[in-house]
């Protein structure tokens, strides 16, 4: 995911950032060696950190993947795979890119092709070349 990264905060090691999936300015754990400069643009792998258990089918929309919302951010993405028995992981469609996310129950009611959202505070971002 291309982002534009907004704040650096290094004690956490946090970045707000903004892309062309969302609005408004999401923060995520900045997963790699060097943090980036405020300003600068960077490509990132985003993935949710923690479990998700709370999340609900939504109607595909031509709304915005990522939203920040006073409870977290809002993540919506369509399901491009889901993982076997024993497996939690499922693949999301955020925008134009793949999401990694686990999900902590509820996994048989999804069905690739669907949409679904979710609230997290627990995003990671993987910087990566091009």
């Amino acid at each position: 995911m291309d982002v534009f990264v907004n704040r650096v905060g290094e004690e956490r090691r946090v970045v707000a950032f903004r892309c062309n999936a969302g609005h408004g300015a999401a923060v995520a754990r900045w997963m790699g060696d060097e943090l980036p400069e405020q300003g600068t643009q960077a490509f990132v792998e985003l993935t949710v950190a923690e479990p998700i258990s709370d999340w609900r089918p939504v109607e595909p929309t031509a709304g915005r993947a990522l939203a920040v919302e006073p409870d977290g951010i809002a993540v919506t993405g369509e399901v491009l795979a889901i993982g076997g028995p024993g497996d939690p992981v499922v693949d999301l469609r955020v925008g134009t890119d793949v999401v990694l996310i686990e999900v902590g129950c509820g996994k048989d009611e999804l069905r690739v092709g669907g949409h679904i959202s979710f609230v997290t505070f627990a995003l990671e971002a993987y910087p990566y070349s091009l």
